[in-house]
This record gives C-alpha cells, structure tokens and sequence, in this order.
C-alpha cells in the first residue's frame, strides 16, 4: 500500500526513507562515475556558487534556495570566487586611474 507525503526521497511504498539512505547512494555513485565526493548538500552550495558566477541576482539565487532573507544566502552558501574578486579590482581601478589614450 502507497503511503502518500510531501517528500522527496521515499521508499518504494511510499514511506519515508531513512535520512542517511539518499547520502550513501550519492557517494557510491560519485564513486562509480569517477567525480570528486561531496554530500549531498554540498550540491546545494555548488548550485548557489555557480548561479552566483553566472552573474545571476542574489535575490533570484536567494529564492530558488528557499531562504526568507538574502542575507542568508550571503552568509551560508556564496564563497567569493575569483574572478568576482578581479571584476571588483578592475572595476576600482577604472575609477581611480585616469583613462590612457
């Protein structure tokens, strides 16, 4: 019998699935297909991270995560990246040096 709920991971009936079952599947098949292993939630990280440095607003990465305040995606998911880095230093330096003919 099909036991209905609201998540996304279930056993084949339907029943909740032990929370470690979808981590140990993840890393096993990290393993076969030859990628680094993360856990599961770091796919969320990478997600914000690669959003981020697709210049896609804060607020729409914010959303998507689900967080009530950007602040939050600030704090716990966006690392700076380099090349965000170097855009800023660029940006400084045109407004600094004087243009070059």
């Amino acid at each position: 019998m099909w036991t209905n709920s609201d998540r996304l991971f279930v056993q084949a009936d339907g029943k909740p699935m032990h929370p470690s079952s979808i981590s140990k599947w993840f890393v096993r098949y990290l393993n076969t297909i030859g990628l680094p292993v993360i856990n599961f939630h770091g796919l969320r990280h990478t997600n914000a991270s690669l959003l981020v440095a697709q210049n896609i607003d804060i607020a729409v990465v914010s959303a998507r995560l689900g967080h009530a305040q950007i602040s939050t995606t600030l704090d716990f998911y966006v690392h700076p990246l380099l090349s965000h880095n170097r855009k800023a230093g660029y940006a400084l330096e045109n407004l600094l040096l004087p243009t070059r003919s």
